[in-house]
């Protein structure tokens, strides 16, 4: 049986982590726009940049995604390139996702197999708790710990809770395979 999800406790310590979010924040994309999952409400806010545009600080973190599907879900991926777009989602105070699952149902040639966070907070937030639901709602503690990292199927059901106080910030990769058949 393949495993639900691959977490990692702490892949960035906090000062790679404010690294790497003054990085993304010098290359934020202006024009895009969020598609969050049809019928979900989806209240934080999202911003997006190009894989290439962080270089080689994001090598760590692609390389646990990689290492996680290699090890636990065995699923036939496309490459990474420069031109990958990140979301990079920004949770305040009383703001949530609620239950959905990552996909492109109408996408005839691909499907998102994998959905891979990074936990970039730098400083201690309450609630935003990612909870993902494979049979029984779990909790993933391990994820709010800063510069931690979790992967699991964009087919699990999941959401983020609302974010009591602080503020929450994750980039998101959502890797895509060939469709599943």
């Amino acid at each position: 049986m393949r495993k639900t999800l691959f977490t990692h406790g702490q892949i960035y310590n906090l000062d790679q982590v404010k690294e790497l979010n003054t990085k993304i924040r010098e290359n934020f994309i202006k024009t895009a726009q969020d598609r969050p999952a049809e019928d979900a409400v989806k209240t934080s806010e999202v911003k997006f940049l190009k894989l290439g545009s962080i270089g080689n600080l994001i090598n760590p973190f692609i390389q646990f995604c990689y290492s996680a599907n290699v090890n636990a879900f065995g699923f036939d991926l496309f490459s990474l390139n420069s031109d990958k777009t990140l979301n990079y989602n920004i949770y305040q105070k009383n703001t949530e996702y609620n239950w959905h699952t990552d996909g492109e149902p109408n996408n005839p040639i691909r499907d998102i197999k994998l959905t891979c966070l990074l936990n970039l907070s730098d400083e201690n937030y309450e609630g935003g708790d990612l909870k993902l639901f494979d049979g029984k709602e779990r909790n993933i503690d391990n994820f709010n710990k800063i510069g931690s990292a979790v992967v699991f199927p964009s087919f699990i059901n999941h959401r983020v809770s609302k974010v009591t106080s602080g503020s929450r910030h994750t980039l998101a990769i959502w890797w895509y395979g060939p469709k599943f058949r």
